[in-house]
């Protein structure tokens, strides 16, 4: 039964046969990505392990180079992208370790570099800003109205389902209870990984609804008596609460007063008041995570919390004995702490201080180019939605301060670099009309 999760790539190639790559993206890659969960498996002995996210990059990546490698423009991002890349196997190749080298380049290659590709290539170019976030939205909006059932019934909806048809898969994440409910983790597999795709689909629709570009009710359901964009906004903002995930809780305060900078007409002084009350916020939120992790631990949301406080301070020895390349995909645990809660400190361990300073150096490479398309920003709604683009982005980097990126929010975050190369080398408005040239 593995077999079924080549569907989604089966209809990624029929689409592509009869409409653009670019349509194709948003159409079936969106959906499937935000949708569906990608933790079930295609395997055959000897060939990388492929789920539905990946059965569907492969074909859609074979109409990027095909059709739209002519809109690339070499940048550094680039560079810092292939130093990332080549870091994720070289360590096991060093090791000798060839079949998790390759399976590590493989995964690299389709969970980062295609969706950085289809970033820079798919959306600013072809006019399809305003259609790929409806999708982005809309799909994230279906997947919270499925997944809340978690909640209350204590069981992922998507694992009922797909345990049905795939019972050979044993997928080891279940649904985590806290405060006597379930932690909604959706098709994203882990509560806090859902709690980050949601951190961008809310930001989002919060900009769909301000510049008024959804339909006023839900064409399916006119009856309904709020406007469909206040519904998507509640639904996704509820959903994202009921992850009860606090790094992404936290993350969310932190793109949200960013993107509505974007909002106002006196742009330098809301920056000031956002960076000002940001710092005095981070100021007393770390004085008071630090009091909470050094008092004796009484309850699990403490020992959690003390867990990743400890983190970087028990694995500092093991990112200095791996040196520049890294330890691989086995490194040494330390003291117990098998898992490693801190994305920036993974890449240090896993990948090194070159694959560490690549990642350092595509994060600070991004936010530059949120910040020069907010500088060539024409209207206003150009530059609440790069303000909103740059929130969501330094949200994710301050949620991944205290989780592994992992999943679907591993192919947004690059997809989201490559939107900032697209931003940066081509701004573009929403709707932008297109004139002929009519020779008389």
């Amino acid at each position: 039964m593995q077999i079924i999760v080549l569907i989604p790539a089966i209809l990624c190639l029929s689409a592509l046969f009869r409409s653009s790559v670019s349509k194709t993206f948003q159409n079936i890659f969106l959906p499937v990505l935000l949708m569906l969960p990608t933790y079930y498996f295609w395997k055959v002995p000897t060939l990388p392990p492929i789920d539905m996210d990946e059965a569907v990059l492969i074909p859609l990546t074979a109409g990027i180079f095909l059709k739209h490698l002519k809109y690339w423009q070499i940048s550094p991002m680039d560079l810092w992208m292939s130093v990332f890349l080549f870091t994720t196997c070289h360590a096991d190749a060093l090791k000798q370790s060839d079949t998790a080298s390759t399976f590590q380049l493989f995964a690299a290659i389709f969970t980062a570099l295609i969706p950085y590709l289809a970033g820079k290539l798919l959306i600013e170019q072809h006019g399809e800003r305003l259609a790929t976030v409806k999708r982005l939205v809309f799909c994230l909006f279906l997947a919270s109205l499925f997944s809340e059932y978690e909640y209350r019934m204590g069981r992922n909806p998507y694992q009922i389902l797909m345990d049905r048809l795939l019972p050979d898969e044993q997928f080891g994440w279940k649904t985590q209870i806290r405060w006597g409910f379930g932690r909604v983790a959706g098709p994203f597999g882990q509560s806090e990984l859902a709690g980050m795709m949601l951190l961008a689909g809310l930001v989002l629709a919060l900009w769909l609804s301000y510049c008024n570009l959804w339909e006023p009710k839900f064409r399916h359901a006119p009856w309904l008596p709020f406007s469909k964009a206040h519904t998507i906004v509640f639904v996704l903002g509820l959903t994202l609460v009921l992850t009860q995930a606090r790094g992404p809780w936290l993350g969310t305060l932190c793109a949200i007063p960013v993107a509505f900078i974007g909002r106002s007409r006196r742009v330098l002084r809301s920056t000031i008041l956002v960076v000002t009350f940001g710092a005095i916020f981070g100021t007393i939120l770390y004085m008071g995570m630090k009091a909470y992790t050094d008092a004796p631990t009484t309850t699990n949301e403490q020992e959690n919390a003390t867990y990743r406080a400890h983190l970087i301070e028990n694995y500092t020895p093991v990112v200095k004995a791996g040196g520049l390349w890294g330890w691989g995909s086995e490194f040494p645990t330390e003291k117990g702490q098998v898992s490693i809660d801190n994305e920036y400190l993974f890449v240090a361990v896993t990948q090194g201080w070159a694959g560490f300073l690549a990642f350092c150096l595509i994060c600070l490479g991004s936010i530059t180019n949120f910040i020069s398309a907010i500088l060539r920003s024409t209207n206003g709604m150009e530059r609440y939605f790069a303000f909103s683009l740059l929130g969501i982005f330094f949200g994710l980097l301050f949620t991944i301060a205290t989780v592994f990126l992992g999943n679907q929010s591993y192919l947004l975050f690059f997809l989201l670099v490559g939107w900032s190369e697209a931003m940066r080398l081509q701004p573009a408005t929403v709707n932008a009309p297109r004139f002929q040239q009519v020779l008389t």
